[in-house]
C-alpha cells in the first residue's frame, strides 16, 4: 500500500516538471535609463470628455492619449526643468558648449541616442541645432519657447483663469485641429503656465498641460472678501437698509415740508414785490409834489427883474423904449418852466422924417403928446441844454419861449387922456446861467407880433387923415437876474 502511494507521487512530479519545461521562458524588460525622465503612462483610456466635474471641488486626474496620436516628430517637446541647460555640438560631454536653456524653454526633439537628443532651438529665421543630454530636462506638450529673461519664465506665476463658457476643450496643441485631453466646464479653475496668441496653456491635475482657447476663460482674480466677511457684510448691509428706509421716510417729509416752505417764499416774494412797487411808488409821489405844496411852491419859484429894450415897427411911429419890469416863474420840471412879467416904460415918438409918417390912431392930432406904455408877458420855456460848438453858449443853459404879449400905450396932453391896446404872440430865444448857488442870469431876444389901425400923419394938412390897418413886428432884447427860494 505505502510502495503504491510513493509510486503516484514520482509520477505526479514527473508531470509537472514535463509542463513547466514546455512554458516559455518570460523575460523582464530592462529598466529605464537611470538619468532619464519617466514618461507619462498613456495606454490607459482617457476619461469620457462628457462627464461633469465632481461638485465637491476634487482634483480630476487626466490622461494623455499615445504618442502615436500626437502631432509632433516623437510626440513630445523637451522642457528644461534646471536652472540653465548646456546645448552640446555632439552627443558627448566632452564635445563643445555651443548655448545654453534657461529654465522654462521648450524645444522640439529631432533625434533620440540613449541619454541624449538631438534638438533644434532659436528664432524661425535662425534655428540651430544641437544635443541636450536627459537629465534636468522633461517630456511636455508645450509649444516651442525659447525663456530669454527669468521674468518671461516666471510672469504667469500664481495666475490662473476661469472657465466662462458653459463647455470648452483642453487641447494638446493650441490649434483647433489639435486633440481633446479632456473638457472643462464653466466655473472651473485652472493655473496658468503660458500663453499664444490665441489659447491660454494650462497645468492639469496630474502635472499634464493643455490648451484652452482664450474666447472661452478669463483671468481669474481672488474673491477680495472671505466668506465670514461677506456674512457680516451682508448683516450690516441690512442694518443700513433699514436706516436707509429710515431716513428716506425722513427725507420725503422733509421734503413735503421744503414744498411748502417754497410755496410760502413765493408768497413772501409777490408781497416783498408789491411792497417794492409801494415804496417806489411813494418814492415818485415825493419827488413829484403837488402843485399846491408850500415846499413845492419854494423850490420850484424864482423870482425875475430885469429890462427890457423893445423895438417897435416903423409903422408904429415909436421909437425904441428901455422898460423895466419885473417877473415870477415856475418851474414843475427840469426842461419846462412858466412865467408871467410886466414891464413899464415911456415910448417916444419918432420925428417926422426919421422914416415914419404913422402913429395909432388913438395918437394922431395931439400936441404936447406924453405916451407910457405897459408890456405884460405870459408865456412858457423849455430848456435844451447848451449849443455844441458855440463859445459861450455851449456852456449855458439855452431855452425856447412862446406866450403872449398885452402892450397898452396910453398917451397924455392937455386936457385929454386915452389908451390904445395891443397884443398878440411872442416868440423868443434866450439862454440863462448860474452867478451862485440861488441867482441866475437871463438874455435873449422876443418878437412881439401884433396888428392894429395907424394914421399917416404926413398929408394932415392937405387932405383927411388916412388911417389903414398894418401887422407889426417888434423886436425886443431881455436881460435880467433870477432869484430861486
Amino acid at each position: 500500500m505505502y510502495s503504491r502511494l510513493i509510486m503516484n507521487l514520482f509520477l505526479l512530479a514527473a508531470v509537472s516538471l514535463s509542463v513547466l519545461s514546455s512554458l516559455p521562458a518570460q523575460q523582464t524588460p530592462p529598466p529605464p535609463p537611470a538619468d532619464t525622465t519617466q514618461a507619462v503612462d498613456t495606454t490607459q483610456s482617457a476619461v469620457d470628455p462628457a462627464a461633469q466635474p465632481d461638485s465637491t471641488g476634487a482634483s480630476r486626474q487626466f490622461l494623455l492619449p499615445s504618442s502615436d496620436e500626437l502631432e509632433t516628430e516623437h510626440g513630445y517637446n523637451l522642457k528644461v526643468t534646471v536652472r540653465m541647460a548646456p546645448v552640446y555640438a555632439d552627443s558627448t560631454l566632452i564635445s563643445e558648449i555651443t548655448g545654453y536653456l534657461p529654465r522654462g524653454s521648450v524645444v522640439g526633439v529631432l533625434t533620440v541616442l540613449e541619454n541624449w537628443y538631438r534638438i533644434d532651438y532659436g528664432p524661425e529665421e535662425a534655428h540651430e541645432i544641437g544635443w541636450l543630454i536627459s537629465y534636468g530636462v522633461e517630456r511636455t506638450h508645450e509649444m516651442e519657447h525659447i525663456v530669454t529673461t527669468r521674468d518671461d519664465a516666471n510672469r504667469w506665476e500664481g495666475q490662473r483663469v476661469i472657465v466662462l463658457a458653459g463647455e470648452t476643450a483642453i487641447r494638446s496643441f493650441p490649434s483647433s485641429a489639435a486633440d481633446i485631453l479632456i473638457k472643462a466646464y464653466r466655473n472651473e479653475i485652472f493655473e496658468l503656465a503660458g500663453a499664444s496668441e490665441e489659447y491660454y496653456l494650462v497645468k492639469l491635475s496630474n502635472a499634464v498641460s493643455g490648451w484652452l482657447w482664450r474666447g472661452d476663460v478669463d483671468i481669474y482674480e481672488e474673491p477680495k472678501y472671505a466668506r465670514e466677511q461677506v456674512r457680516q457684510m451682508y448683516v450690516t448691509v441690512s442694518e443700513h437698509k433699514a436706516r436707509i428706509d429710515d431716513l428716506g421716510s425722513l427725507i420725503s417729509d422733509l421734503e413735503r415740508r421744503n414744498i411748502l416752505a417754497d410755496s410760502n417764499l413765493a408768497m413772501l416774494a409777490v408781497l416783498d414785490r408789491q411792497m417794492q412797487e409801494e415804496a417806489a411808488r411813494l418814492v415818485v409821489m415825493q419827488d413829484k409834489r403837488p402843485f399846491f405844496q408850500f415846499d413845492s411852491l419854494k423850490n420850484r419859484l424864482s423870482l425875475q427883474a430885469g429890462v427890457l429894450s423893445q423895438g417897435f415897427a416903423s409903422d408904429l411911429g415909436l421909437d425904441v423904449t428901455m422898460m423895466m419890469g419885473l417877473g415870477l416863474r415856475y418851474r414843475p420840471s427840469e426842461k419846462l418852466s412858466f412865467e408871467i412879467a410886466r414891464y413899464s416904460g415911456d415910448p417916444a415918438l419918432l420925428a417926422q422924417g426919421d422914416g415914419s409918417g404913422s402913429l395909432p390912431v388913438v395918437l394922431s392930432g395931439l400936441d404936447s403928446l406924453t405916451v407910457s406904455g405897459k408890456f405884460w408877458q405870459v408865456g412858457a420855456r423849455w430848456m435844451f441844454g447848451g449849443l455844441g460848438g458855440v463859445p459861450l453858449l455851449g456852456g449855458m443853459d439855452n431855452y425856447l419861449y412862446g406866450g403872449l404879449g398885452f402892450l397898452t400905450l396910453q398917451p397924455t396932453t392937455a386936457g385929454f387922456a386915452g389908451s390904445q391896446n395891443l397884443w398878440g404872440p411872442v416868440l423868443g430865444w434866450g439862454f440863462s446861467g448860474g452867478l451862485f448857488s440861488s441867482l441866475s442870469l437871463d438874455a435873449g431876444l422876443r418878437v412881439f407880433l401884433t396888428q392894429t389901425e395907424v394914421t399917416d400923419i404926413r398929408f394932415s394938412g392937405q387932405q383927411l387923415l388916412q388911417t389903414k390897418s398894418v401887422f407889426l413886428a417888434n423886436l425886443g432884447f431881455a436881460g435880467g437876474v433870477s432869484w430861486r427860494f
